[in-house]
């Protein structure tokens, strides 16, 4: 790996980290957790997925470390960080619904672990899991514009 790698991947970890954390102190912010995600997806688009692999390790064992089984590290370590890596490796028409799959997967891993650890009670879940799905997909589109107007902005500068 070269310094400028290593040194923008250290710094979009860090803007990954702050909102990580800006996220556990306005409870659980889903937008925050989102957001988070972001500069792993700049990460590959601009280095590829092996920096964002190490990005991701890293930003993951610190937010474990500072924040144990919260909301906010386990979502961000199970769904929108690897989505973050995985969304690249589909690409064409279908992208869009592969990546979507793709993140339904994973949330449903996070929604089963979550279950699991901390015992929710399924009576009330069918209706936010609705809502979830649909935040997924606003989130997924989200991402499109989001590697859409930074390929736009790289190209301007």
């Amino acid at each position: 790996m070269r310094s400028k790698e290593i040194a923008f991947g250290s710094i979009y970890s860090a803007i990954s980290l702050i909102l990580i954390v800006i996220s556990f102190f306005f409870a659980n912010d889903l937008f925050f957790l989102m957001a988070a995600s972001l500069p792993l997806i700049m990460l590959v688009d601009q280095f590829g997925r092996k920096i964002a692999i190490l990005a991701y390790a890293v930003i993951s064992t610190v937010a474990f470390l500072f924040f144990p089984l919260q909301i906010s590290s386990m979502a961000f370590i199970i769904i929108f960080g690897p989505f973050a890596i995985l969304r690249s490796l589909f690409t064409g028409k279908k992208a869009f619904f592969l990546n979507f799959i793709v993140l339904i997967g994973l949330s449903l891993i996070f929604y089963l672990l979550m279950v699991n650890l901390i015992k929710i009670n399924l009576k009330y879940t069918i209706p936010y899991m609705l809502f979830a799905i649909l935040m997924l997909l606003i989130y997924e589109l989200f991402c499109e514009y989001f590697l859409r107007w930074f390929k736009n902005l790289k190209k301007r500068f």
